[in-house]
């Protein structure tokens, strides 16, 4: 089977936008991130109507590695996609990641955000991701594709391994 389009979903703080990075440089696919759909300046919320919009002519794309949140309102990402990787890793690993992320880009943002989106530390935000509390859209996205398409890493470990047979 040739992959054209990848959708890499999963938690904050599983490693999305990395792994998204390196798989684009593998398979030589474009890459898009969603946080640049989702914001704007200084962690300025772009209302929904203009990031579906946005998301819609994404996945018309022929070629293509969308890395980020999903919900039931970009599921046709997930049906259009050849391929679903979802990192559903532990809470706690997930969590650990944000914590590093922040001290990491504290005082400068991530490449695929905006420049004056420094990385926050908001402790409601943390326990969403320790609870797992985005995986139920992730599901609610996941259950209008077929399930051979849905590639379920568990941890690191097994997403390192996965990238190696590619």
């Amino acid at each position: 089977m040739t992959i054209h389009r990848v959708a890499i979903v999963g938690i904050s703080g599983s490693g999305k936008s990395v792994f998204a990075r390196n798989l684009a440089a593998k398979l030589g696919l474009p890459l898009i991130h969603m946080d640049t759909f989702f914001w704007e300046g200084k962690w300025s919320a772009v209302p929904e109507e203009e990031y579906l919009e946005k998301h819609a002519k994404a996945i018309e794309q022929d070629n293509w590695i969308i890395e980020g949140y999903i919900d039931e309102k970009m599921a046709d990402r997930a049906r259009r996609a050849d391929l679903i990787l979802y990192l559903d890793y532990p809470g706690y690993v997930c969590a650990w990641r944000v914590l590093m992320r922040w001290l990491q880009y504290r005082n400068e943002s991530r490449p695929e955000l905006p420049k004056e989106a420094v990385e926050p530390l908001n402790l409601q935000f943390l326990w969403k991701v320790l609870t797992r509390g985005e995986r139920k859209d992730i599901k609610e996205a996941l259950k209008h594709v077929d399930p051979p398409k849905v590639i379920r890493l568990q941890s690191p470990r097994e997403l390192n391994s996965y990238l190696q047979k590619l």
